[in-house]
């Protein structure tokens, strides 16, 4: 059975935050100062194990708030290809 994720950033995601030496609760702070009130510690946790969907805007404040440019959340295309039959099969 194929592994069904909701997301592709969420490595990245974990792999930014950690290397700016952030815990899930104060990237979740910083993100609900910034007017993202629906994501907080377990939001984020979810989001990092790709388990939680994630909206555009959602994405370009994540970017914010972890210092770097939306495009770094992306992984490579390689990967996205790789992973593209399990991103699909978790829409439904």
């Amino acid at each position: 059975m194929a592994r069904r994720f909701r997301n592709c950033i969420g490595p990245q995601v974990r792999a930014q935050r950690t290397a700016k030496g952030l815990t899930q609760e104060q990237l979740s702070a910083r993100l609900q100062l910034a007017g993202l009130l629906s994501l907080d510690r377990v939001a984020i946790a979810k989001l990092e194990m790709q388990i939680r969907s994630v909206k555009d805007y959602e994405i370009v404040m994540i970017a914010a708030e972890l210092g770097v440019e939306p495009g770094m959340l992306l992984p490579p295309v390689r990967k996205l290809k790789s992973d593209l039959d399990d991103l699909i099969a978790g829409e439904r």
